[in-house]
């Protein structure tokens, strides 16, 4: 085979393996393996795509030797770029297009409101101590599925203030009109809402399905629908959490709770009719397991 043949074999075999790449990319986002918003990373990132043509464009003229002349340097550098920018894509970099939908609050100290509540049609909420100033924050996931973009609502009152985050396909609470858009590019398989360690939160929550590790969130009050895990920690005041649906919530160990309702308990508990209990009856964690729902409490280990 001679050079010319040798060369135009490779660079056939280099456009098929950004054929193939690109498949995987589309087929990805069919099953929902990956959010729509890949590709507008990879648009967005063009420009890292340019610079590397040109960087190739500049060598082949500096050094125009036949081997180098022959090489694929453009598909090479086409799938250097798509492999770079969906690298990318999973990162944590703010000015990607498919981080416009991720919201920040306002730094903890300036907010009066520790009430919270999130309410999602589709999706997996995953809730945990966020990092940063934020009083709140909620990143869309990188996997693809059928969650919103999230919009978050403020509202101020004698009483405190409240946080409402929905979905941007749902009507608006407080009967508010604003023109709010949304983009079937930035569907996700969930949001993921971190919570400052400071205030006492009150939350109610409502998704498909639920991840909450609250161990370091301090906590006047939780109520959840949908099914999932929480993990909770200790309470130094009796605690209210209502249960609608199917959840296993884990306990720290010699922690008083008190359950009300259809639930599976640890063989050391007191069980009097559809009340169980641990310690001080009402003394922590007082846990309402609502009429056809279900709970399974598990005791952390140590």
């Amino acid at each position: 085979m001679t050079h010319p043949e040798h060369a135009l074999v490779q660079k056939r075999g280099a456009w098929g393996l950004i054929s193939a790449v690109l498949a995987i990319l589309v087929v990805g986002v069919a099953i929902r393996l990956l959010s729509p918003a890949v590709f507008l990373d990879i648009g967005a990132l063009w420009p890292i795509g340019a610079a590397l043509l040109a960087l190739g464009w500049v060598i082949r003229r500096i050094w125009p030797t036949a081997p180098l002349a022959l090489a694929p340097v453009t598909p090479l550098v086409v799938f250097t770029w798509l492999v770079f920018s969906v690298s990318l894509h999973f990162t944590d970099i703010g000015s990607l297009p498919s981080r416009s939908a991720d919201l920040r609050g306002p730094p903890v100290e300036q907010v009066g409101f520790s009430t919270l509540a999130v309410q999602m049609r589709e999706g997996r909420l995953t809730v945990s101590t966020g990092t940063g100033p934020s009083a709140y924050q909620v990143e869309m996931t990188r996997r693809g599925g059928g969650a919103g973009l999230p919009l978050a609502v403020e509202s101020a009152g004698d009483q405190g203030g409240e946080i409402t985050i929905i979905d941007v396909r749902d009507p608006l609470p407080f009967d508010l009109d604003l023109p709010v858009q949304d983009n079937p590019w930035l569907r996700s398989a969930g949001w993921k809402v971190g919570l400052h360690p400071d205030p006492t939160w009150n939350l109610t929550l409502a998704a498909p399905e639920v991840s909450l590790d609250l161990r370091s969130v301090r906590l006047a009050g939780l109520a959840v629908a949908g099914q999932g895990d929480i993990k909770v920690g200790t309470t130094s005041t009796p605690t209210q959490i209502v249960l609608s649906g199917s959840f296993n919530i884990e306990v720290p160990a010699g922690v008083p709770v008190e359950v009300l309702g259809a639930a599976i308990v640890p063989e050391e508990w007191t069980v009097e009719g559809d009340t169980a209990w641990l310690g001080d009856r009402g003394a922590g964690w007082n846990i309402t397991v609502m009429d056809e729902s279900s709970a399974q409490i598990l005791t952390a280990p140590g």
